[in-house]
């Protein structure tokens, strides 16, 4: 009989990995943690320790380009712009694509509207730092660069408010467009400031944010508010000067519409936020990222910022060429975020960027052309659909959670068992695409049933679906194999096309789920040398759908603890609902926690 109690393994609510293994506090890679119940009230709801972590969202192909190299976009009315390498392209909210042309540069851009309501679009700028400004006639404009007849020089950054457009030169100016007009002979070359706080600084951003004008540069931001001055008196005055810097252009991010918090990393390798309704920054970055980011500084990469929104949470994200970490902006905690290279190896998230459009957070792939959305239906890491093949593939997302050290038990004592209590028979019976209308249906030249649908991403090539409810071409309606087209078309293989669609019918994926996903498992390993080496991993079921049974897994018998207490390590890739609550290890193998 064991004399030692259950105990309490620690997951931590926020990642921290050290500089070394050795110090590691735990890790949460691709999961969040958040409070079940009322924090403040012990037994309301749910205990008041009572923690969940759960997968984050995964991404999900709005429509793929033959672009690559997303550098940026902006919603304008029922458009949105999408900036690659060295292309502006729209997209609507069907995912139809147009090319607008040549826009210069690799580099993330800025990029802003006015109000102009002389025209069916405002006027756009985008704004590349080694090319300058660009103006953007929607709906089919192809990019032209700003040409002002000498009045303002080569732009580094564009923003926009209260009528007019701010352009950033990389000497330290700041000029001020007319309201709500772009038009080059109306640009008044004596409608600029110089942001001189400091003088051994570079001026790197404009940032409009909460009824300020925020010029950000390595050293300190200027904030500046309107004044109502008229041309050619620049229109906005200085109002306060914040120590915290900008380290790099693409290191900031929040002022989207929507989001409206503003974070971004300061000159001492700090993330800092800008609270609303506040002049006053506070450093929220703690100092494991710290160390990365000036890792990643001082040996030339670049940082990128970006946001996006999901279930009510506000996530800010700042990624290197090697790692990617977010920031939940309700629980003030960060993880961890990670996508399989196509080397096979784990490295930085594939999402890039971030703004409002069509109802959903947009974004790149880093890996495609494909413009993407967070999707917290979605867990998978990304899902995609090539052009040409329109084979869908589904990118693993790997949930990893690491613990602190279990000090409470002790040294050289058995761990005759752990258990570790998850959300239980989370397993999927189907694949995951989506029930969809039948738009139309046709013969497929070769006197097959053609179905049109909004689009085939989900569908394989091979799967089973369902037909039912179609007036018209009722020799369509039952249960098929079917052939991916396009992005838009089926055919139902076995099929005679004999009757005119009408009208109706709904088709849907029951192809069987692969094994992975019907029985879903979690690798749990441990480690008696700080993180080190590992021991296992062993296998365990989360269990088929609905098959709950209990609400723990067990692994028994993982021998003696090391001097530096047992930590623990669990894996899931399976592309289902994952929810992990708490766990516990004992020197008694029939304990029941």
């Amino acid at each position: 009989m064991g004399t030692q109690g259950p105990t309490s393994i620690p997951f931590p609510l926020s990642s921290f990995p050290g500089a070394t293994p050795q110090e590691s506090a735990g890790r949460i890679i691709n999961c969040y943690a958040e409070p079940l119940g009322d924090p403040s009230q012990s037994g309301v709801g749910a205990p008041k320790d009572a923690i969940v972590w759960r997968r984050v969202p995964g991404l999900t192909q709005h429509t793929m380009t033959a672009q690559s190299g997303y550098r940026g976009g902006l919603i304008v009315n029922n458009l949105s712009i999408e900036v690659f390498n060295n292309t502006a392209i729209t997209v609507d909210v069907s995912g139809n694509v147009v090319v607008l042309g040549s826009l210069p540069g690799t580099k993330k851009i800025s990029i802003a509207r006015n109000q102009n309501t002389n025209l069916a679009y405002p006027d756009v700028l985008i704004v590349d730092q080694d090319n300058g400004a660009f103006s953007v006639q929607l709906p089919g404009g192809a990019p032209v660069a700003l040409n002002t007849v000498g009045a303002v020089p080569q732009a580094f950054s564009v923003s926009f408010q209260d009528g007019y457009f701010f352009l950033t030169i990389a000497d330290g100016r700041v000029f001020a467009s007319p309201i709500n007009n772009i038009t080059p002979a109306n640009w008044n070359a004596l409608t600029f400031v110089t942001i001189q706080a400091k003088s051994d600084v570079s001026l790197f951003r404009g940032i409009a944010y909460q009824g300020y004008m925020f010029f950000f540069t390595s050293g300190s931001c200027e904030v500046w508010s309107d004044a109502a001055a008229a041309a050619p008196l620049f229109p906005y005055t200085r109002s306060a000067v914040l120590t915290t810097g900008l380290i790099q252009p693409s290191a900031i991010a929040g002022f989207e519409t929507g989001f409206d918090n503003l974070f971004w990393v300061s000159q001492d390798f700090g993330v800092w936020n800008l609270p609303p309704n506040s002049l006053q920054p506070v450093k929220v970055s703690p100092p494991d990222l710290d160390r990365l980011i000036e890792a990643s500084v001082t040996s030339g990469d670049t940082l990128e910022a970006g946001v996006h929104i999901f279930a009510g949470k506000k996530y800010w994200t700042v990624q290197s060429s090697t790692w990617s970490w977010q920031f939940n902006v309700g629980t003030q905690k960060w993880n961890e975020r990670s996508s399989r290279l196509v080397t096979g190896l784990p490295g930085r998230w594939r999402g890039v960027g971030g703004h409002p459009a069509f109802g959903k957070w947009m974004g790149g792939d880093t890996q495609t052309g494909a413009i993407v959305y967070i999707d917290d239906t979605n867990y998978n890491d990304v899902t995609t659909q090539s052009l040409g093949t329109f084979i869908t593939t589904w990118a693993p997302m790997m949930m990893r959670m690491e613990s602190g050290a279990v000090d409470k038990f002790p040294y050289r004592a058995r761990v005759a068992r752990a258990d570790f209590h998850y959300v239980r028979g989370t397993g999927v019976a189907g694949v995951t695409a989506p029930v969809q209308a039948i738009l139309s249906a046709a013969n497929s030249g070769v006197g097959l049933v053609r179905l049109t649908v909004a689009k085939t991403l989900g569908y394989q090539d091979g799967d089973q679906v369902v037909v039912a409810g179609m007036v018209g071409t009722t020799e369509g309606n039952g249960t098929w194999v079917i052939n991916v087209v396009d992005a838009t078309h089926i055919d139902l293989l076995g099929s005679v096309f004999v009757h005119a669609f009408v009208s109706g019918g709904t088709i849907t994926d029951v192809t069987p789920a692969p094994a992975n996903l019907l029985d879903p498992a979690v690798a749990i390993s441990w480690s008696d040398d700080g993180g080190q080496n590992w021991f296992g991993p062993v296998l365990r079921s989360l269990g088929p759908q609905s098959i709950i049974k209990t609400g723990r897994v067990s692994v028994k018998n993982t021998g003696l603890t090391g001097v530096q207490g047992r930590r623990w390590r669990m894996d899931i890739s399976a592309a289902v609902y994952t929810a992990f609550l708490k766990a516990t290890q004992s020197d008694d193998p029939t304990e029941v926690s």
